[in-house]
């Protein structure tokens, strides 16, 4: 991961509005409070001092470092999310510039589509992209697999 790359994922890590992009899920694909949060990430040999989402992403941010936090976090979570089908939809309409439809959840034994996707459950409708797609589909994903990260 070249400077340029490392300090635009870094920026994004900061700016988040959900801790880890609302990344970390229990066993039934529900997002997790903060307590939970934290307990799923030192399950993952984390160490930091508890305090809000933004003391921890400091620390975080010094050790291990944004690229480990997306090569062992963001990237097997978005793997354990959804299916590389289901990614591969995604990026197809991110790509065409199209919202999918409600349908892609199912299709895709999706349970819950954020960070993608923000939807209205009243509805049934995807609203818009959600924070984390263009962060997958423009800036992580392309770079899976090159130099380590």
């Amino acid at each position: 991961m070249d400077s340029r790359q490392k300090g635009k994922l870094e920026r994004y890590f900061r700016n988040a509005n959900r801790f880890l992009w609302g990344l970390p899920r229990n066993n039934k694909g529900q997002r997790l409070n903060q307590k939970e949060v934290y307990k799923w990430l030192r399950g993952r040999r984390y160490e930091f001092r508890d305090g809000p989402y933004a003391y921890v992403q400091a620390q975080l941010m010094q050790d291990p470092g944004i690229e480990r936090i997306v090569t062992d976090l963001v990237i097997p979570a978005v793997h354990e999310l959804f299916s590389d089908k289901a990614l591969e939809y995604l990026g197809d309409r991110w790509n065409e510039g199209r919202l999918p439809d409600m349908s892609f959840e199912l299709k895709y034994n999706v349970k819950d589509s954020l960070p993608f996707l923000e939807t209205n459950r009243q509805f049934n409708y995807v609203e818009r992209w959600g924070e984390f797609a263009g962060l997958w589909f423009e800036e992580i994903e392309p770079n899976i697999g090159s130099e380590g990260g």
